[in-house]
This record gives structure tokens, sequence and C-alpha cells, in this order.
């Protein structure tokens, strides 16, 4: 768990360890399909902006003042965020110690 607090400050580490287990409060399943669809691409400064605001807001405020920040995102800062939620998540799970 110390690790998971390194890689996600916050209330961030609690949302990251239920993604690990396949439950994403934050994002619609349509959303998170929708962000995959596409290939990868350059972020805007704005939308840049906009993101990191929302990863502020994930760490710090409570799951349904988040979501409510998220919800807010242009669609393509929506994407992005959602895009960069995932690589955490893939993070996390390569320094999860395996089990056996």
């Amino acid at each position: 768990m110390e690790k998971l607090t390194n890689l996600a400050p916050g209330r961030l580490s609690a949302l990251v360890s239920q993604g690990l287990r396949g439950h994403h409060p934050l994002f619609d399943r349509d959303a998170i399909l929708r962000a995959f669809e596409e290939p990868d691409r350059p972020v805007s400064r704005e939308d840049a902006n906009d993101v990191g605001q929302a990863l502020l807001a994930m760490c710090r405020d409570p799951g349904e003042v988040a979501r409510g920040t998220v919800e807010t995102l242009r669609p393509e800062a929506h994407l992005a965020l959602i895009r960069l939620y995932f690589r955490l998540l893939d993070r996390a799970q390569e320094e999860r110690p395996s089990r056996h």
C-alpha cells in the first residue's frame, strides 16, 4: 500500500486501488471504451491544464466532487484523463507484488 500511496497521493490511491479491482467510479463504461477507440495523440496545453486540475480534484476531493470535476471536462481532456488514469493503473499493477 505504501508504494501505491507514493504513486497516487491522497484520495487517488483509493481510486487506483478500486481500479485495480475493475471498479472505476469516476468514469462511465462508454467513456472508457471511447477513450481507447482512437489512437493516443498529443494533448493541447489547455486540455493538459484541465487534466491536471482534475487530477488534483481526484487527489483531494470526495468522490462525488471529483466526479463532478471530471464530468465538466471538454471531451478531449476527458478522454486524455481516462487514458492517463489507465496508464497509472498499469504502473500500479506492475508494482504490485505477484500472488501465488
